[in-house]
């Protein structure tokens, strides 16, 4: 969520809101483990958030569950 040149909620945003006439789902990895913050993320558009450490079946998963979703817009 804390980038080098900016904040993760207002990219998770202006990624969600596109400007190319549909929402493009988003996956937030993060270093941290609060679940606030995925909740955060959820609501500034994301569609998941998933921690850094995750195992590489669960982060295959989440990418998967991403992709299956219909889209919005």
């Amino acid at each position: 969520m804390r980038l080098p040149e900016g904040n993760g909620l207002e990219l998770v945003g202006e990624i969600h809101d596109g400007g190319v006439g549909r929402a493009i789902p988003t996956l937030v990895l993060t270093a941290s483990l609060e679940t606030s913050v995925a909740g955060q993320a959820m609501e500034a558009g994301a569609r998941g958030a998933l921690s850094r450490l995750a195992s590489m079946p669960d982060t295959v998963d989440a990418i998967k569950r991403l992709t299956d979703a219909p889209t919005e817009g």
